[in-house]
């Protein structure tokens, strides 16, 4: 964790305010959380954004619109988390991105006035939230520089972001628990499918990755890092909420 977030943790300890939106829900502040399965929709882009969720366990997916009408995979987020939230700040009438369950998510609804009303009341809460916000802004930020690189870098980045937020070791190598077509990859980096098929045939000539059971295999990720363009793994984002 970096100097300054120490700080700032130490410092928000010697309040008695909450300061996370994971104390108000373990003190029942926020309601009940309810379970999301692999690819279940929990905001939709478009629809009226009248509430934010906490997003207490698992991980999330969130996808953004390209400006050539596909969709791409924006961000992938590990709880804990407050989604939608700067809809709810900016008075935002419709939700900005699609966000879905990435393999198992728990997540609590508040609606957008309770929201801004914790806020109000809960100084610290708010300077947490602050910190939170940006760091996602920053991440994003320095992602979207990556839109422009090669299929094969984006695809690189996807995989190996999968691997980190729901891979876990298998016969020595590390395998995605949940199964991904390759559609379902290529709509990740807003691609056509014969790309990508072409890409993960290469790939496992190279030996890098395979598949079994629908689940991609990471054979070698030192080697497959090397195809991402800049080195930047921005697209996992760690909540801290």
């Amino acid at each position: 964790m970096p100097k300054h977030r120490r700080e700032l943790n130490t410092a928000m300890a010697h309040g008695q305010a909450p300061d996370r939106w994971s104390d108000l829900a373990t003190a029942g502040e926020v309601g009940a959380g309810s379970a999301f399965e692999d690819q279940e929709v929990v905001a939709r882009r478009d629809d009226a954004a009248t509430a934010c969720w906490y997003h207490a366990t698992g991980a999330l997916e969130v996808f953004q619109p390209g400006s050539d009408g596909r969709s791409y995979l924006a961000r992938l987020l590990l709880a804990p988390n407050v989604i939608c939230l700067k809809e709810c700040i900016a008075g935002e009438e419709r939700y900005l991105q699609t966000v879905r369950a990435l393999e198992h998510a728990t997540l609590i609804r508040i609606e957008r006035e309770r929201a801004l009303a914790l806020l109000m009341a809960n100084p610290a809460l708010t300077l947490r939230t602050l910190v939170e916000v940006s760091r996602a802004f920053c991440g994003a930020a320095r992602l979207e520089a990556n839109r422009l690189h090669a299929t094969e870098g984006l695809l690189a980045n996807v995989v190996l972001a999968y691997c980190e937020a729901c891979g876990e070791p298998w016969d020595g190598v590390v395998r995605m628990r949940v199964k991904r077509t390759q559609a379902d990859l290529a709509e990740c980096i807003g691609a056509n499918e014969r790309s990508v098929n072409r890409i993960l045939a290469s790939w496992k000539a190279q030996g890098l990755v395979d598949k079994r059971d629908a689940r991609l295999l990471v054979l070698d990720a030192a080697r497959l890092a090397e195809r991402v363009e800049d080195g930047s793994r921005a697209l996992l984002h760690r909540g801290d909420a």
